[in-house]
């Protein structure tokens, strides 16, 4: 498996690798001004990484049962309202389950990792709770996979969320010196989320049985304010906190089997030859292979000064290219041509990269 890469422009980095680039950096600012600095992008491999030969999903919302209703906006709040600005309820809204199943196509489609498609009749409505326990029946699937062109189906069984919600007024206390403290504020408001969400993973072939995955958390909001419109003005509505329950159990569940974008910093030398710099324009167009080839061209040229670049300029093709194994040879070359230490950090933050994909190839079970 090619360990993702591309090119990229922010974001952060490990501790390690910012330890690596942050000596890449002094070493640029010190030393060598034929270096040049690129933003990449390298992929973090989930904790429950899929199988390679699935590339493409199809999501159905299996979710939808006869308890599932749109609740409108106006009427949740109108019961908070009701109960004294207290709520201890579990909904299943059916908004907020299908904004999941967006959410969640969208995030695993943006991470790079898989195609995904949504059929528009999406939801298989359960008649009874306890269907849940049966797996799908296996040519409904096949049909899925066949009409969609997919390779396996991610089917959300199962959405719940419960909100608990309190608002009440802060009231004045004494101190140990016996002098009463106000508060700079005397209301508070807290809404908690506890969603709870199944899935299962149906392959087209029942080669492997399917893979069941169980995500649950919890979010909250909380303010303070001198009066119950202060805090009303701060708090999420209850129906767009159950949405946004939906949503953080769609980024939780990708997270377990798409893969994490980090940004990093990679560097490249400018040779002065300007058939040889040629490839520059490219890669910042992110044509990489493009760049090797023109690369390949002068990786025997007698210099070892420019040669030794070259080899480092195709270390860091490589591993753009995915191939981590000639990354760290063509790094190791241009070492042996011409030592630096700005190519001996490179080369110990190649093999971190490879001992980290070794890892998770070996995880790679599912």
């Amino acid at each position: 498996m090619k360990h993702l890469t591309r090119i990229c422009y922010s974001r952060s980095s490990s501790v390690l690798n910012i330890f690596y680039l942050s000596l890449l950096a002094v070493l640029f600012l010190n030393s060598c001004t034929s270096l040049r600095i690129i933003g990449i992008e390298v992929a973090v491999q989930p904790e429950y990484p899929i199988a390679e030969d699935i590339q493409s999903l199809a999501l159905l919302n299996r979710s939808m049962t006869k308890q599932f209703a749109d609740n409108k906006a106006d009427t949740l709040e109108k019961i908070l309202i009701k109960n004294s600005m207290k709520m201890d309820t579990v909904f299943q809204d059916s908004i907020a389950t299908d904004t999941l199943i967006q959410v969640a196509a969208r995030t695993l489609f943006e991470s790079g990792r898989f195609d995904v498609v949504v059929p528009k009749e999406r939801n298989i409505v359960r008649t009874d709770i306890k269907d849940i326990a049966n797996p799908v029946n296996p040519n409904f699937i096949k049909e899925i996979c066949h009409d969609f062109e997919v390779d396996a189906v991610l089917i959300l069984e199962s959405f719940d969320e419960q909100i608990i919600a309190r608002q009440s007024n802060k009231k004045n206390y004494w101190n140990k010196e016996k002098t009463l403290v106000y508060e700079p504020t005397d209301c508070e408001a807290v809404t908690k989320i506890f969603y709870y969400s199944e899935w299962r993973l149906y392959r087209a072939t029942e080669i492997k049985p399917l893979t069941r995955f169980v995500v649950g958390d919890t979010i909250f909001w909380k303010a303070n304010g001198s009066s119950f419109k202060d805090l009303q003005s701060q708090m999420p509505k209850i129906k767009a906190a159950l949405i946004g329950g939906g949503i953080a159990a769609a980024f939780k569940m990708c997270g377990y089997i798409s893969p994490e974008w980090i940004n990093l910093n990679r560097y490249y030398f400018i040779t002065g030859n300007n058939q040889i710099d040629a490839a520059i324009p490219l890669i910042k167009k992110n044509k990489w292979q493009e760049a090797a080839v023109i690369w390949n061209k002068y990786a025997a040229i007698p210099s070892k000064s420019i040669r030794s670049k070259v080899e480092f300029n195709l270390a860091l093709a490589s591993e753009m290219n995915g191939d981590l194994d000639m990354a760290m040879q063509w790094c190791g070359k241009s070492i042996k041509t011409n030592y630096s230490l700005d190519k001996k950090v490179y080369l110990s933050a190649l093999a971190q990269r490879l001992k980290e994909k070794e890892k998770e190839d070996a995880k790679r079970k599912i």
